[in-house]
């Protein structure tokens, strides 16, 4: 392969001629692969940037996330349209199927919202990012599920009476 420039290479082994010696240091003299490894492997270290007060509002919105599921009647109001899906064969036909959405609509969100509150910290401790927004986007990622399929259910409910 020819190059743009004269490489003289005493190491290659089609190399036919000598070294090519010059006092010019200026001169352009590329480093043949593999010169400057060491034979030892370097470790490698996670660094965890980690700020206290992001810490702390991580854990704390995670632990108000868990206490409005469980202990308050918001999954009730995000979800209290889901007693109004018809499921059964007397159920008329909506356009394109949308009601079959409902459901998977529904639980994924509650699915990716749990990843995203469950998983997100662990991977902002290894990106470097912040882990306070998590907890937040989970719950955009809720209310956003529950509003989708609201208005999945009230576009249905004219077709199912």
């Amino acid at each position: 392969m020819a190059l743009p420039y004269p490489f003289d290479d005493s190491e290659r082994a089609d190399s036919n001629r000598a070294p090519h010696e010059s006092g010019n240091p200026g001169e352009f003299r590329p480093v043949p692969y593999g010169a400057n490894e060491s034979g030892q492997e370097k470790s490698r270290v996670i660094r965890l940037r980690v700020a206290p007060w992001d810490v702390i509002a991580t854990i704390t919105l995670v632990v108000l996330l868990l206490v409005l599921a469980t202990a308050t009647t918001w999954p009730t109001r995000l979800y209290g349209f889901l007693s109004d899906v018809c499921t059964g064969e007397e159920c008329g036909l909506v356009p394109y199927g949308v009601d079959m959405y409902i459901y998977p609509v529904v639980w994924g969100g509650i699915g990716a919202a749990i990843a995203a509150a469950g998983i997100g910290p662990f991977v902002s401790l290894l990106k470097g990012w912040y882990m306070s927004f998590w907890p937040v986007l989970s719950l955009a990622i809720l209310m956003g599920s529950s509003v989708v399929g609201d208005f999945i259910t009230v576009f249905s409910t004219r077709y199912w009476h």
